[in-house]
């Protein structure tokens, strides 16, 4: 019994012994042969309040907002310059009254435009706007051509240039409204004022006829 007895405190005093050295060992990593442990305390790699550094801040730059893109293959149009529709009775222009659209003051795509041309005004006024389509009871008996078009619309500022075709685009021409002894079968659509086509897609018609008139 005594010989149990024994085995059984020499275990329990082998488990703490164990366990005290292990500890030790452990301590000794971490601390070394010291009391303090300042081994096991963090390094700071860095001020922990960055903030109290003095600092010069650069001023802020004021922000630009981006420029418009101008028209494929053509200058912008200038808004400054204003423009009389009814300045030059030479000028052709339609029977339907009324003035320019806000088309004038938009940036046009003519890649849009050529689209927008081959989808609306293709059937009547030709590809590319070659025409030679017959107009019976019109003045000339013809549909207008646009390329090349007619050149009292022409002009050296392109925004006069894009007015003058706008106003046909906007108002179209009626029947009713054609000069005396003109009853033409075909006339052309008040695009704007029905709102057939937006403001920025009359702007794309206007770059693409532009640019097939160089």
């Amino acid at each position: 019994m005594n010989d149990v007895r024994k085995i059984i405190y020499g275990t329990i005093a082998l488990f703490f012994a164990v366990l005290v050295l292990w500890l030790s060992l452990i301590y000794i990593s971490a601390c070394g042969l010291t009391l303090s442990c300042r081994q096991a305390a963090p390094k700071l790699y860095g001020t922990p309040i960055p903030t109290l550094i003095p600092a010069k801040l650069s001023a802020p730059t004021q922000y630009a907002p981006p420029t418009a893109t101008p028209m494929v293959g053509l200058p912008a149009l200038t808004p400054e310059t204003e423009v009389n529709p009814n300045a030059n009775p030479d000028i052709a222009r339609p029977s339907n009254p009324g003035g320019p659209g806000p088309a004038i003051d938009l940036t046009g795509n003519a890649d849009n435009g050529k689209q927008l041309f081959a989808t609306n005004c293709q059937l009547c006024h030709g590809e590319e706007g070659k025409g030679g389509y017959p107009n019976p009871g019109s003045l000339d008996g013809t549909i207008p051509p646009l390329n090349p078009i007619d050149s009292t619309l022409v002009d050296p500022d392109l925004k006069t240039y894009a007015t003058n075709l706008d106003l046909f685009i906007e108002h179209g021409s009626s029947p009713e409204a054609s000069p005396a002894g003109a009853a033409p079968a075909r006339f052309m659509p008040a695009w704007g004022d029905r709102g057939a086509l937006t403001p920025q897609e009359i702007a794309d018609v206007l770059a693409y006829i532009i640019g097939l008139n160089k």
